[in-house]
């Protein structure tokens, strides 16, 4: 019986018990183990391509549509504008400039889409590392840089009323769209002035639950 040392004892005389504590295995099976709980890889987004910004700004044109009427109709059933002129005119255009304001820098920010950008599959998120959702004040600078290109070169055809005026017009329109033609990420110009850029929606699946802060 003197031939039996326990692990106690083999501690107590300075040597180092052999058998393994449930302390010790748990270690080395937790050091051995691969990490369960790494994240996955996921591709960077795929920039849109014109073809599909073009339909999703057909798609948009319709829905735009019954916007603009349902409250183009309520501004003039309200003030009686029948489009003369003058102050009220002015009331108009500005009051209509917010109201797509307010439609765009909703859906744009903080990671929503409208219906159309959600059927042909594309949203616009931050052009930077993240790629991460953007804020309402870059969303609404973005509409602004956009309807800059549209409306200013709109309202130079209206107050000019020449046909090299309206050529100059469609040249100043098709700018931004044709800017997406040459750049690598397929940015439109107003998308490099507001840092932001048109990606694949379907493209971003494996990035669903991972949603920065807008910026």
């Amino acid at each position: 019986m003197s031939d039996l040392i326990t692990p106690a004892t083999a501690v107590r005389s300075g040597g180092s018990p052999s058998a393994t504590t449930p302390e010790t295995a748990g270690q080395a099976q937790a050091a051995s183990a691969p990490a369960e709980h790494a994240q996955p890889q996921t591709a960077p987004p795929v920039p849109a391509s014109p073809w599909r910004r073009f339909m999703a700004c057909v798609y948009e044109g319709i829905i735009l549509f019954g916007v603009v009427f349902f409250f183009g109709y309520g501004f003039s059933a309200l003030t009686q504008y029948r489009g003369e002129p003058g102050a009220l005119h002015t009331a108009f255009q500005l009051f209509m400039f917010a109201v797509l304001g307010a439609y765009f820098g909703w859906f744009w920010s903080n990671g929503r889409w409208t219906l159309p950008m959600k059927t042909i599959g594309v949203k616009v998120v931050r052009d930077d590392g993240n790629q991460g959702p953007v804020s309402l004040p870059r969303a609404l600078w973005r509409y602004t840089v956009a309807s800059i290109f549209f409306w200013g070169g709109l309202a130079l055809v209206w107050t000019a009323g020449s046909a090299i005026t309206a050529v100059l017009w469609v040249l100043l329109w098709l700018l931004p769209f044709g800017w997406s033609l040459f750049d690598r990420r397929r940015r439109t110009l107003y998308d490099v002035l507001a840092g932001t850029v048109l990606v694949r929606h379907d493209a971003m699946a494996g990035r669903r639950g991972q949603k920065p802060a807008p910026r």
